[in-house]
């Protein structure tokens, strides 16, 4: 009787400890725990030690939740002279061939940052400047309560020319690929501007596009009138929700004549070269760590990570495979949980 009720004893605990692991306990001690969250759920969700988070929701959640504080960039784990390529410009084939607005819209986009950073450019015209060509409805990212110098910074605005750097965005999407579940490919040499300039002025109408957040304040000083492409046609530009984005450069006659895009996709949408140029890369990382643990995510302590829940908005976008990939550059495992 004793061993029956011991082997009864045995069946049941074995099925508890199966049900408890089936239920999604898959949480790993010498790895990180990687979990996917919502922007709304930064700073609210008691499992989660560390959060990855893109500017400007980072500095908005720190200065709304005071015990949160922002402990790591990305960026500077990443390493390199200018972090890794986030967001890019790319232009429609016509318009890169012979005329002039390509040369102008990249003399516009390398004065962006000084633009943004002069004293004489206040925080109510670069809000109003995104504001004022945001899709109907949408809310607006940046206001004049959480638009300020650091987060200006933060966003990573550093326009580099196809040209020169080609060979980064090819080793970062190579990089990138070994952590991705789906491949977003190669692109050709056919894809990448190579700074010829035109002289003729581009006579037809133009149609900008760019997500809102940091790549809209991208192209500010454009948006504000600050800097005029000088094109013989009439110039729109639309801030648009960054989920859609795609769709502008997609299909048969895609509506965007230029476009900001996540690296990724102007890559694996866009690679062949057959329709667009990509003139250059816009922003260089704008995602860092926040976490009600004020110490220092840095190179040297990255290990302390393992066992703790880090919690990435887009955990499958390019936040979560910059994480991963920064990750397994430093030989540290990692398992998605939830």
């Amino acid at each position: 009787m004793k061993k029956t009720l011991s082997l009864i004893l045995c069946i049941i605990t074995s099925f508890i400890c199966f049900a408890f692991t089936a239920c999604g306990d898959n949480k790993s001690d010498d790895k990180v725990n990687l979990v996917a969250l919502t922007g709304e759920q930064v700073g609210v969700n008691d499992d989660v030690d560390y959060y990855v988070v893109p500017e400007p929701a980072a500095s908005a959640k720190t200065a709304a939740i005071k015990e949160l504080k922002i402990v790591g960039n990305l960026q500077e784990l990443y390493g390199g002279s200018n972090g890794y390529p986030q967001a890019v410009v790319v232009a429609k084939n016509e318009l890169a061939a012979g005329s002039s607005l390509v040369g102008n819209l990249v003399d516009a986009l390398n004065g962006t940052r000084e633009w943004l950073e002069n004293e004489d450019t206040s925080y109510e015209t670069i809000v109003n400047a995104v504001k004022n060509h945001l899709t109907a409805g949408m809310s607006p990212t940046f206001s004049t309560k959480n638009l300020n110098k650091e987060v200006i910074r933060n966003c990573g605005i550093n326009f580099v020319s196809a040209k020169d750097g080609k060979a980064e965005i090819n080793s970062f999407m190579e990089k990138l690929n070994s952590v991705s579940a789906i491949s977003f490919g190669t692109a050709s040499d056919s894809l990448f501007w190579d700074g010829t300039r035109g002289e003729e002025i581009y006579d037809g109408n133009v149609s900008v596009y760019a997500p809102d957040g940091a790549p809209a304040l991208g192209i500010a000083n454009l948006l504000a009138g600050a800097k005029d492409l000088n094109c013989g046609g009439v110039v729109k530009y639309e801030v648009v929700d960054a989920s859609l984005i795609q769709t502008y450069v997609t299909g048969n006659n895609p509506k965007a004549d230029i476009c900001v895009l996540p690296v990724n996709l102007a890559i694996k949408l866009l690679g062949s070269g057959e329709k667009y140029k990509l003139i250059g890369t816009l922003t260089h990382g704008n995602l860092y760590i926040a976490s009600f643990d004020s110490t220092p995510v840095t190179v040297e302590n990255l290990g302390s990570l393992k066992g703790k829940t880090v919690g990435v908005v887009n955990l499958a976008a390019v936040p979560g495979l910059t994480f991963k990939l920064i990750l397994k550059n430093h030989g540290i495992g990692y398992t998605e949980i939830g």
